[in-house]
């Protein structure tokens, strides 16, 4: 049950129309979890400043979390961290270096889902 989720001050037509679908079937293959299992999203248009040289809130610049069950540490998050912020960038333009993207590991007993928890669903 991850979720890909992105606050950025890119406006929202500059977003294209295809990235949540897109997306989610990267972070699918990223993390090899079934996509039907995905959640993504974006808020654009944000008002938010990391250190400019310039107008603050001309430059692009994005905070991105992955929260879910799946196994997160050193080595995983090393693995997904260039490639989830490689996307961002390729895909809405925020540089990797004004990009932070944190990782919340979360109990089954602590996800709600069709009127139950995670954990007695997979029990």
């Amino acid at each position: 049950m991850p979720t890909f989720s992105i606050v950025t001050n890119v406006p929202k037509h500059k977003i294209p129309s295809t990235f949540l679908a897109d997306a989610s079937k990267f972070v699918s293959e990223v993390l090899q979890t079934p996509e039907l299992y995905i959640a993504v999203k974006i808020k654009a248009g944000q008002q938010m400043n990391w250190f400019s040289t310039k107008v603050p809130n001309e430059e692009p610049c994005a905070l991105g979390s992955i929260a879910g069950t799946l196994k997160l540490g050193l080595d995983e998050n090393n693995k997904y961290a260039p490639l989830l912020q490689g996307y961002i960038e390729k895909h809405i333009g925020v540089p990797t270096n004004r990009c932070y993207l944190s990782f919340s590991e979360q109990k089954p007993s602590n996800i709600g889902v069709k009127g139950t928890t995670l954990e007695e669903i997979i029990q």
